[in-house]
């Protein structure tokens, strides 16, 4: 009976524990990359987050996360794009510096300074562009729940990086995310510290890849 009773239990688990997950999809079919030299081909990049797990999670994007430092590719907010052959090596990547405009620059200062002004009026001590990354990028995910998020890139050129493939390859792009739960206490607001605690979530911490790839396609 005990022999069984082993058995029977190891298959409950090995069952449940492959769904167990918080799962990353890319939802578009393909990426275009521009064929011309310093090109730009526009991507609305869709994809879709599920929580297979029994618990409900907030997902933090900590920008000085130690967890991106494992990770390889191109980051245009809380994800990464990964262009890989198919062997699994890395594209090269290249990142640049984006001069804006100095009438913009201007207008950006003056912005900046009434958002630095309304933080420290809310006694935080962090950063008005810490607070469009929390803004922006941060969300709940509740058990059983699936989110869609879009980003738009632009392929090999964008205005922070670019991407140089070899002609004689074929390519395929992946995602990661990642969470921090690292000094959270510290960064995030009173509003969402609180709905934190009285909703029983758990700050998410960890890196999560995309559980597909989708074909690289070079385009005129």
């Amino acid at each position: 009976m005990k022999t069984y009773f082993i058995l029977f239990v190891l298959f409950i688990y090995s069952c449940s524990g492959s769904k167990d997950n918080i799962e990353l999809e890319i939802i578009s079919t393909k990426i275009e990359f521009s064929k011309l030299e310093n090109g730009r081909m526009k991507n609305i990049i869709t994809y879709k987050i599920t929580n297979n797990t029994l618990s409900d999670y907030y997902f933090n994007s900590y920008s000085l996360s130690k967890l991106t430092w494992k990770i390889k590719g191109l980051q245009p907010s809380n994800v990464f794009f990964q262009i890989l052959d198919k062997n699994g090596n890395h594209a090269e990547y290249n990142s640049k510096e984006y001069l804006p405009t100095e009438e913009f620059s201007t207008c950006k200062q003056i912005n900046y300074t009434m958002e630095e002004k309304e933080i420290k009026e809310l006694n935080y001590s962090i950063s008005p562009d810490y607070k469009k990354l929390i803004d922006k990028n941060n969300f709940f995910l509740k058990q059983g729940e699936s989110k869609y998020f879009e980003i738009l890139y632009y392929f090999p050129e964008s205005n922070y990086s670019s991407v140089n493939l070899d002609k004689n390859k074929k390519y395929f792009f992946k995602m990661l995310i990642y969470s921090d739960s690292t000094n959270f206490r510290k960064i995030l607001s009173r509003p969402i510290l609180k709905t934190i605690r009285e909703n029983g979530y758990k700050v998410y911490h960890g890196i999560i890849e995309s559980k597909n790839s989708v074909p690289v396609k070079v385009l005129e």
